[in-house]
């Protein structure tokens, strides 16, 4: 049971990893090809990068936050936005949802 929560918790953080990667990535191609970087790139990879690495530490702040983040941006993508995207903000919302049980119990070392 304790592997499962660890696996659980580790997924929600990549689930919050990921969008970091992705808008840091964005940021930095927008760089190289205009010379200028979308305005909430950089805010967004932080953000979600902060939240990801609090997820990873149990932080159940930084899973709500992550979830408000998540949300948010699944409600700026429903109706124009391809349906690859909303189907992953809804699958990270699914994931961080069913890490948060777990940050309420305290962590079991497994020494």
């Amino acid at each position: 049971m304790r592997r499962v929560d660890r696996v659980r918790i580790a997924i929600a953080s990549l689930a919050l990893l990921v969008p970091s990667v992705v808008f840091a990535l964005n940021a930095f191609i927008s760089y190289r090809e205009r010379g200028l970087v979308e305005t909430f790139d950089v805010p967004a990879a932080i953000a979600f990068l902060v939240t990801a690495v609090l997820a990873w530490r149990r932080s159940l702040a930084a899973l709500v936050a992550g979830a408000v983040l998540c949300a948010s941006y699944l409600a700026s993508v429903v109706a124009p936005g391809p349906l690859v995207f909303t189907a992953y903000w809804i699958v990270a919302l699914v994931l961080i949802a069913q890490a948060l049980p777990l940050v309420r119990r305290p962590a079991v070392s497994s020494t």
